[in-house]
């Protein structure tokens, strides 16, 4: 007699969440389901994003919560979200292609995390994103590549991080943003910044709390100042100031136009020399002559 295990028993409630989740009925116990489409788990000390809920969710509120990562398949399963809040987690880092089934994505909130870099393309995917708030984390570094793609990307937040300098790149990449928050930042007046505060004074519009309340910390007099009190003229010696870059370029530039001098040099002197050894020197020609 063969001994066969028990048939395997899904509880009554998973089973009937798993039939209607794809309609849109099923809603995790510790979230409230305020539609079809929209889900509340927003202050439940959550460690992780709570699943199963319906794969048609279009607005997911579960900020508040101790949430430490986006799962990588998130927005595979998730593809209709419009609208994600994502706010006070614990949030460290974002995997790469994470929001790479995130085209319907429109708002998305990672403010109040523990984010530290934005790697290049992060975003790449979300090219519907409107607004993308993340203010307070502790963002150090931003690609200049990390909002690619975002071309209808509107609201910009960067506010209250830590960071000292930003390429322009970054900014230049969103040619449709009309509100940009980077106050907060500890950023560095140097010549880095040059280029940054130049794109400032030309698109402060679009500043949500103006130049009067960013301000940098000047490196040589070690004094903090609101980038209103500035003016291109406070960088005009950057113009004469080159980076290690442009010096090691140089250098480099200068010894290989001096060994390929010298080489030339060589090798002239060379074919000079072959020329007089293999010419027939007058004595020769007078001689012949002679003979004659």
């Amino acid at each position: 007699m063969t001994l066969r295990p028990p048939p395997c028993r899904l509880p009554p409630s998973l089973v009937l969440c798993l039939v209607l989740l794809p309609l849109g009925y099923c809603c995790p116990p510790v979230c409230r389901c305020m539609d079809y489409h929209t889900i509340d788990c927003r202050d439940q000390g959550l460690p992780r994003v709570p699943s199963p809920f319906p794969l048609d969710v279009r607005k997911l509120l579960i900020a508040g919560n101790r949430i430490q990562q986006i799962p990588a398949d998130f927005f595979i399963f998730y593809s209709d979200l419009v609208y994600l809040d994502f706010r006070n987690n614990s949030i460290a880092t974002l995997e790469e292609g994470t929001f790479s089934s995130s085209s319907k994505l429109v708002y998305l909130d990672l403010s109040y995390n523990n984010l530290t870099q934005l790697d290049a393309g992060i975003f790449k995917s979300a090219e519907k994103l409107i607004k993308l708030s993340l203010g307070n984390n502790n963002l150090a570094e931003v690609d200049e590549a990390a909002f690619e793609s975002l071309e209808q990307l509107q609201v910009l937040e960067l506010n209250d991080n830590n960071l000292q300098t930003l390429n322009v790149a970054a900014l230049d990449a969103l040619p449709n943003l009309r509100a940009l928050r980077l106050e907060g930042n500890p950023w560095l007046c140097d010549c880095d910044f040059a280029s940054l505060f130049s794109w400032l004074e030309d698109n402060a519009p679009k500043l949500q709390k103006g130049l009067n309340e960013i301000q940098c910390t000047v490196p040589v007099e070690e004094i903090t100042v609101y980038l209103s009190e500035l003016s291109e003229a406070s960088f005009r010696d950057c113009k004469f100031n080159l980076s290690l870059t442009d010096l090691i370029i140089i250098i480099f530039s200068g010894v290989a136009v001096s060994i390929a001098a010298i080489a030339s040099s060589f090798i002239l002197a060379l074919i000079v020399n072959c020329f007089q050894r293999c010419a027939p020197s007058k004595d020769d020609d007078e001689d012949e002559d002679e003979e004659d």
